[in-house]
């Protein structure tokens, strides 16, 4: 082969090389086929900010539950997972909080048997904050008290614990990728 034909050949492969992964890539984006950040909850847009009484929950990251009236399978449901989420995040452990809200001091009660390890808040002010939320649902507070994410709780436990498992997908991107908390 003749040196003017191997150069020729030369080029062409150098600018394929480089072509080809931009074309790809145009390709992939224009196709909608990649989608950037997903997550594993419902994200709330605009997040939830909460101001009033805010001062009364722990300082970092907090996996959020408003208490129903009485707890059911679904609660208990939901209290296991929170505590599971907690222990399973391993070292950052410390930088997350499972948090009820109590809408009255009677309902509070009945929770602290059921769940000891998790902090037990009386806030109404709170609750009526996160009205915008779905009914029974787990959500993540930011340290800057911005409710972002929430998650479904569910009445079969095999089903809530798959929900634990988005919950703690989620956590962990979220706590990786934080300076904050």
């Amino acid at each position: 082969m003749s040196s003017p034909n191997r150069s020729r050949r030369a080029i062409i492969i150098v600018f394929l090389a480089f072509l080809v992964p931009l074309l790809a890539a145009w390709l992939i984006l224009s196709q909608n086929w990649y989608e950037a950040g997903t997550n594993k909850g419902s994200l709330l847009q605009p997040p939830i900010t909460l101001n009033q009484q805010a001062d009364q929950l722990p300082e970092g990251w907090q996996l959020g539950y408003i208490a129903p009236q009485n707890c059911e399978i679904t609660c208990e449901n939901t209290l296991y997972v929170m505590n599971q989420v907690d222990v399973a995040i391993g070292k950052d452990t410390d930088r997350l909080t499972p948090v009820v809200l109590h809408p009255s001091e009677s309902s509070q009660a009945e929770f602290n048997h059921s769940a000891p390890h998790i902090t037990q808040l009386v806030a109404p002010q709170l609750i009526k904050q996160l009205s915008d939320l779905p009914e029974n649902t787990l959500f993540i507070i930011d340290p800057m008290y911005n409710v972002m994410l929430y998650y479904p709780t569910h009445h079969d436990k095999k089903q809530m614990i798959v929900e634990g498992k988005n919950v703690l997908a989620d956590l962990r991107k979220l706590l990786k990728l934080s300076r904050i908390g």
